[in-house]
């Protein structure tokens, strides 16, 4: 799969679809090929899942991969092609005798609808997976085996769910986990119910908490609840904080988001807030970054007077001509010129 993803990525559909088709099972096929739709947005992906759909026989793989179907038909957005796909998973899987089978199809068609950003929807079809193992007759260790199955599955797709119905999704999966007496993983979802709430209600500051605590993976995971402008607000703080503690990389591609957040989506942060982070980055000596940062702040003064300080910080490097260029674009005249004359005194 991962050679199949990054195929996709590079622009390869091509070749990535050859890949999928070299996947003997069809189910795991049509992921694959999903996988690609959804990176590539390519419907010339659609024949070859129409292929693999043809060759399964199994009724309960059939009903798993129409839903896939209509999740790859959500992504190239034909929403009416989509519903009906997922109206015929629904269909196939309500003529199914076994409620063990029922649940675990209805579980499946649920994930692909939350895939496919239909939360509502989803959580119903979870919910009936749900209700189709309560009556089922089969072994007391088949129907915990599928409960366990199901838990975890409503618990992966709320940790994936960007709003507050994440919190319906994750107390199913607690409801489940308490039947069958799983008292940590119940433990676990209320400290996520816990700070899923904290952060709807406090926004940017619970996240800049969590980066203070050193959490950075939740962090980041939280994130997904804010507002645009607060979410780019609070990857500007994560980036400072992987900078500072040297993942550089990492760092680097999270700034990457904040910026395309605020440059393309138009949420800037405040001023204010935009400079707090930008004279961090420069006490750390990150100078182009810090000037990156400066480039979105409105505020004429507050970013004369960071860019001054930033050509300052370059001429201390030696790097004379880039401090000279820096200071020649800062529009606040009165701290252009007390730079330039600062620069060229050469007191720095």
């Amino acid at each position: 799969m991962d050679e199949i993803i990054h195929l996709a990525e590079v622009g390869d559909v091509r070749g990535a679809v050859e890949k999928a088709g070299e996947i003997g099972d069809p189910v795991k096929r049509l992921k694959a090929l999903v996988a690609v739709i959804e990176i590539s947005r390519r419907e010339d992906v659609l024949p070859p899942m129409l292929d693999a759909l043809d060759e399964i026989t199994s009724t309960p793989e059939k009903i798993v991969a129409m839903s896939l179907l209509g999740r790859a038909l959500y992504l190239l957005d034909r929403d009416r092609d989509a519903e009906k796909a997922f109206e015929s998973a629904v269909q196939m899987a309500e003529s199914l005798r076994s409620p063990r089978v029922k649940a675990e199809v209805f579980a499946a068609i649920a994930r692909n609808l939350a895939l496919s950003d239909r939360y509502s929807d989803s959580y119903e079809y979870f919910r009936l997976a749900v209700e189709q193992l309560q009556f089922s007759r089969a072994l007391y260790s088949e129907v915990i085996s599928a409960l366990i199955k199901i838990a975890r599955l409503i618990e992966k797709t709320g940790d994936e769910i960007p709003t507050g119905r994440a919190l319906d999704f994750y107390r199913l999966a607690r409801e489940l986990y308490a039947s069958i007496r799983f008292t940590l993983q119940v433990e676990v979802l209320e400290e996520k119910m816990e700070l899923v709430e904290d952060v709807l209600k406090r926004k940017s500051a619970a996240i800049v908490d969590l980066i203070n605590m050193g959490d950075i993976e939740r962090a980041m995971k939280m994130t997904r609840f804010l507002p645009p402008r607060e979410k780019a607000f609070s990857l500007l703080e994560i980036s400072y904080w992987l900078f500072l503690h040297d993942y550089r990389g990492l760092g680097r591609s999270v700034l990457e988001d904040a910026l395309n957040t605020i440059l393309v989506g138009k949420f800037k942060p405040d001023d204010s807030e935009l400079e707090s982070v930008g004279r961090r980055f420069l006490r750390i000596g990150l100078l182009e970054e810090a000037l990156t940062i400066t480039g979105i702040i409105q505020d004429e003064k507050r970013a004369s007077g960071l860019l001054g300080d930033i050509a300052i910080s370059y001429a201390r490097r030696g790097e004379i001509n880039r401090a000279l260029s820096i200071a020649e674009g800062i529009q606040n005249e009165e701290t252009r010129i007390s730079v330039l004359e600062e620069l060229k005194s050469g007191e720095t």
